[in-house]
């Protein structure tokens, strides 16, 4: 219902040693295709979530490519950070956190959880 999004893909995973650890990458096709990923340990803040962003290989599609608008990084490192606080608080409880797609919308729309999965120990 949501046709002007670029996919990507967030996750959490608890690891034994480290705690939560973030993912962030490109979703959709891009996921099993580019292998485009990048992890943080939680908590970060939203510059290290923008970092996250930028260390992506596809990261310019987000700026706009062939006529499409650019799009809502800021929205994108607002809710990379909340995932990332989040995941931290609930530490003794999250096993697992998967949303896929979060769709990243034209600058200034924001982003959407178009599907996720939590896991809780």
């Amino acid at each position: 219902m949501i046709g002007d999004g670029i996919e990507t893909i967030v996750g959490v995973v608890s690891d034994p040693v480290f705690g939560p650890v973030v993912a962030f990458g490109m979703g959709g096709v891009y996921a099993e295709t580019l292998k485009d990923l990048t992890y943080r340990l939680a908590p970060f803040d939203v510059e290290t979530a923008r970092v996250m962003i930028r260390e992506l290989r596809a990261s310019p599609i987000f700026d706009g490519l062939r006529g499409q608008p650019p799009r809502d990084v800021d929205a994108l490192a607002v809710a990379l950070a909340a995932v990332s606080q989040m995941a931290w608080t609930m530490r003794d409880r999250l096993a697992e956190l998967d949303i896929n797609p979060m769709l990243v919308r034209p600058r200034g729309s924001g982003v959407v959880a178009a599907d996720a999965l939590v896991v809780l120990r």
